[in-house]
């Protein structure tokens, strides 16, 4: 090997050890975003939890607990994927114990609690624990003397929810509706939500930021238009997080470029 490929070679694999921590970074990260709109004349703050899969954040779930403390929000959303194989897991259900404590919860399930069958079963055990469950269902979340209409639907393979979802759009507040799917929004951004909010994508595991957004996601495959960040069309704004899964348990797919996020959402005039 000539000492110019030399060169050039320990360059590369210098560059690429350097850049590995960062890369692998799965720190969590706090998202802020400001939805505007005339419908409210005060902030309501919604912390939005997706696809968390059961997995740990610090002793007792304190460091996912504590940065949503922070935010002190009106109420927490859990977008679906909160649990991993089955009911009863013991991260996913200390965290909503806790927070159901301390905050108005409400819930939309994801394809993990539906794929092992204990969909009915967990919104039943969620309800038990003082969730609202969300399918095809409203909550309003009041703060500051404005309000916020939370829906929610299973997919929307289940018709007969967004039906109800749509005859229960608020002319008067702000319609959020939670919909684990993102690739669904084409067929939901006409529908009048104001605001819709999914996962799904865990940020299309890797990125290479600003080049290339997500390279899978389940629900689109390769390269997935709605991987992560804020979508508008026609009108309509989709928030996708990148979940909260951490490659600790998948190392077959780490995340690359790609930290696991809470999501922290403020209704503002």
């Amino acid at each position: 090997m000539t000492r110019r490929k030399f060169v050039i070679l320990s360059s590369i694999i210098s560059a690429f050890l350097i850049a590995l921590p960062f890369a692998c970074n799965e720190q969590l990260r706090e998202v802020n975003y400001t939805f505007s709109t005339d419908k409210v004349t005060s902030p309501v703050k919604l912390a939005f939890v997706s696809d968390l899969h059961n997995t740990l954040y610090g002793r007792e779930m304190s460091e996912l607990i504590s940065a949503i403390d922070k935010f002190c929000p009106d109420a927490v959303i859990f977008g679906g994927d909160l649990f991993d194989r089955h009911w009863g897991e013991p991260n996913s259900v200390l965290l909503v114990k806790k927070l159901v404590a301390r905050y108005p919860c409400l819930y939309s399930l994801g394809n993990h609690e539906f794929n092992h069958g204990d969909g009915d079963l967990i919104k039943l055990e969620m309800s038990k624990l003082g969730v609202t469950v969300l399918d095809g269902t409203y909550k309003d979340i009041s703060a500051n003397g404005s309000s916020v209409r939370i829906l929610g639907i299973d997919g929307i393979e289940y018709k007969y929810e967004l039906r109800a979802a749509e005859s229960d759009i608020s002319h008067d507040l702000p319609n959020i509706l939670v919909n684990h799917y993102p690739e669904d929004f084409p067929a939901l951004r006409d529908k009048g939500f104001d605001l819709i909010l999914a996962g799904h994508a865990h940020g299309g595991q890797w990125r290479l930021p600003p080049l290339i957004n997500g390279v899978f996601s389940p629900g689109e495959g390769f390269f997935p238009k709605y991987a992560g960040g804020v979508y508008t069309e026609n009108g309509t704004t989709m928030y996708v997080s990148r979940g909260l899964e951490r490659s600790l348990r998948d190392i077959l797919f780490p995340r690359i470029f790609n930290r696991p996020e809470l999501l922290l959402i403020t209704i503002s005039p």
